[in-house]
């Protein structure tokens, strides 16, 4: 499924510095895994598809919800990404 988010980094989660570029902006995400360890165990986790951002847990998106694919294209083309 597609997602689109508001994305607010949290403190416990080490981001690469695509991700940082990404704090409090609008991204489109895709429904990942349900993390198996470490702080964020049991949560869902999404991603950004051929980015280098890496997995987001559910906790550090904000205003999550459904979205179609050609929202969430338009949603990576504004922001720069390839998806």
């Amino acid at each position: 499924m597609f997602f689109e988010a508001i994305f607010e980094p949290s403190k416990e989660m080490n981001y690469n510095s695509d991700a940082k570029k990404l704090a409090g902006k609008k991204i489109g995400v895709q429904d990942g895994w349900i993390v198996e360890e470490g702080p964020f165990k049991g949560q869902n986790c999404f991603y950004i598809p051929n980015s280098t951002v890496g997995w987001i847990p559910k906790c550090d998106l904000k205003e999550l919800k459904p979205i179609s694919f050609n929202r969430w294209k338009d949603i990576h083309k504004s922001l720069g990404l390839a998806t």
